[in-house]
């Protein structure tokens, strides 16, 4: 007793005489502590990795008070809380991504061949020379000027060039919620924000050098756009083209995919509440600007077919028997049964199962297969647990554009990626469809009514005011 009332002295004592500095002394610690660790590192290791160190740092303090800026915005307390913890989470994935790309595979990967380039790159572009040769600028030829122009910033780090990608996976995952926010008003915010953030697969895979993370930043913008203009909101065209550019420059066939999905849901949004008689022409000026957008993204996969003279059904025949024969060896491949375009309605079950849930456990050959395969395993269960909210997607698809355009990307997805036959390949590609599919995981059960599955219908037409509308009408979600 007579040491515990010591000790309680002793630290009374201390915070009596730190109290008039506040949080003075303890920050002047940490940044004391911190730049001593970092001239510690500078010493004994190469910029690689003590350069990484300082972009990460800068990354964190630079990016922190902005969401908690937004996290304070947020009407979702937990949400709120979540995202802080969500970027650190993001940025964190990145030090295991590398690990497993260098340490496991031993540089085997595709950011190795991007880091490679950037290291000729960077210098070049810093001193105003933009004449390197990275090849068909189309899909790898982009990702390498890209990751120049990162290390033209931030130095030759390998390290820092991940936290980057990390970091504009983190903000595609952010827009993709607002997206949900936006587009579904009446979904599940707070479920969607935890599937959407912490899903292991959207963690791990956008978090490298490479065309994930970007693309994850591309398509999460094109969502919030599309959202945007779905639900009549100024500043979604914009946020669309932009993102449809920078997705069209990687992937323009997800580019097209994305596109098709954008205009179906279009063709389907209501006029807005006391819309005026031109109204119709702005949605006929509308389709036009959405039908040149989608020609372009189509012309540009037409350009990584090969420039076939006509871009219809055989051409596409041609590229996933391509795929396939491509992806179908090496350790993960698997034998899919889904090989041409002719896909028949009783294949296609199996085909959403094959792109969205394997590899299960017993197909798992290695340690990292293993992990994705209890990432899908529980993705299916969640999917069963859940198909109340499935069914209820029906019912959104009558009042809700955002969910047609969830539920059009996620078919013609499956479509387009069904004749991969490597596990590998399928575990990486699908976080583009992830987002997507997620939402339906999000949305209102549906339950039986007095009327019976007449109520999946009936509810919420516009007669009578449905939950959607209420939402929306309640809340301001325009930032």
């Amino acid at each position: 007793m007579r040491n515990e009332a010591k000790f309680t002295a002793i630290r009374m004592s201390v915070q009596r005489a730190f109290r008039p500095y506040g949080l003075t002394v303890p920050l002047i610690v940490a940044v004391g502590g911190f730049v001593a660790m970092l001239a510690w590192t500078a010493d004994r290791t190469s910029y690689d990795t003590w350069g990484g160190i300082v972009v990460g740092t800068v990354l964190v303090l630079g990016t922190f008070p902005l969401v908690l800026w937004l996290a304070k915005r947020e009407e979702d307390p937990f949400v709120a809380r979540l995202l802080p913890w969500a970027m650190v989470l993001k940025l964190g994935a990145s030090l295991a991504r590398l690990a497993v790309a260098f340490g496991v595979y031993d540089g085997v990967a595709d950011a190795n061949t991007y880091h490679s380039a950037a290291l000729v790159l960077g210098p070049m572009y810093r001193r105003g020379d933009f004449s390197g040769d990275v090849g068909p600028f189309l899909g790898t030829g982009f990702l390498k000027a890209l990751t120049g122009v990162v290390y033209a910033v931030i130095g030759p780090s390998r390290l820092g060039g991940f936290l980057v990608f990390s970091w504009f996976g983190f903000w595609g995952l952010y827009l993709f919620y607002r997206a949900f926010c936006i587009g579904c008003p009446e979904g599940n915010r707070k479920r969607y924000a935890l599937l959407v953030f912490l899903l292991p697969s959207l963690l791990f895979w956008p978090s490298s050098i490479g065309k994930e993370g970007w693309i994850t930043l591309t398509l999460g913008l094109s969502a919030y756009g599309a959202a945007r203009i779905l639900t009549h909101r100024r500043g979604g065209f914009a946020s669309l083209a932009v993102g449809l550019v920078g997705t069209v420059v990687v992937r323009p066939h997800v580019s097209a995919i994305l596109m098709v999905s954008v205009v179906a849901a279009y063709l389907l949004r209501r006029p807005p509440a006391g819309a005026s008689i031109t109204s119709p022409l702005a949605k006929l000026l509308g389709i036009v600007v959405l039908g040149l957008a989608l020609a372009v993204a189509v012309g540009q996969t037409q350009d990584l077919l090969g420039g076939q003279d006509r871009f219809n059904a055989e051409a596409v025949t041609k590229a996933l028997e391509r795929a396939h024969k491509q992806t179908s060896e090496g350790g993960s491949a698997f034998a899919n049964g889904t090989t041409s375009t002719d896909l028949s309605p009783s294949k296609f079950p199996w085909a959403f199962v094959s792109v969205a849930f394997r590899p299960f456990p017993w197909e798992s050959h290695n340690a990292l297969a293993l992990l994705a395969s209890l990432e899908g395993t529980v993705l299916l269960v969640l999917f069963f647990t859940g198909r109340r909210r499935i069914v209820g997607a029906v019912r959104s698809l009558l009042r809700t554009p955002y969910v047609v355009l969830c539920i059009t990307y996620s078919l013609l997805f499956v479509y387009g990626f069904s004749s991969f036959a490597n596990f590998g390949v399928l575990t990486r590609q699908r976080v583009q469809l992830f987002p997507f599919l997620l939402v339906l995981l999000a949305l209102p059960p549906f339950s039986r009514t007095e009327q019976g599955w007449r109520g999946l219908l009936m509810e919420g037409t516009p007669d009578e005011p449905d939950a959607a509308e209420r939402a929306l009408a309640r809340t301001d979600h325009v930032r």
